[in-house]
């Protein structure tokens, strides 16, 4: 199921980010302009985390997100998502921050879906071995403005790590991940 929910989103946002490409330029470096506007949301994130070899557990989390300062499209949005998140399950400890750009495209007012890449640092504690992994990930969006501050939202991403071999009750940190998240806009 997540697989196919990220597919239909990615495919979505290349589409219509093939269509915008084609209205006027990208402009980088954003937030020198004056007419730049942050339009910053923090969040509290919860959700569940699958390793590929291991067993799924609770995430619990914070996300702070804005429109990215380096580079927005000529249509829609660019939104920088930096996160840290908890999984703590059968004796490991991991520790997730994450940065995920996401091209964002509203299809009602007030409800967008984006999708984007990210990278994140990892750090796993467990019995057998603490080790800190460099990450690579693909993840989809929803985002709902709720009223003027309240935002409501939710994530599906797929992280692959550098390191198989972590012993204990997880293998490898390779994982899906799926998160609701509550916040303020501000």
């Amino acid at each position: 199921m997540y697989k196919k929910l990220l597919a239909i989103t990615v495919s979505s946002l290349a589409l219509n980010m093939s269509a915008s490409a084609e209205e006027k330029d990208w402009n980088w470096f954003a937030g020198a302009d004056d007419d730049y506007v942050m339009e910053s949301t923090a969040s509290i994130l919860v959700g569940s985390m699958s390793p590929t070899d291991g067993i799924s557990g609770n995430i619990t989390g914070i996300e702070l997100a804005f429109n990215c300062p380096l580079l927005q499209p000529p249509a829609n949005k660019i939104r920088q998502q930096l996160s840290y998140a908890q999984y703590d399950e059968d004796g490991t400890e991991v520790t997730s921050i994450e940065i995920n750009p996401h091209y964002v495209t509203e299809i009602s007012p007030g409800l967008s879906i984006g999708a984007g890449p990210g990278l994140g640092y990892v750090s796993v504690d467990n019995a057998v071995k603490d080790t800190s992994l460099f990450a690579l990930q693909v993840g989809g969006s929803l985002h709902y403005k709720v009223s003027d501050p309240l935002f409501l939202g939710a994530d599906v991403r797929y992280q692959l790590t550098n390191n198989k071999n972590l012993g204990g009750s997880i293998q490898g940190m390779d994982n899906w991940g799926v998160a609701l998240k509550a916040g303020v806009n501000f």
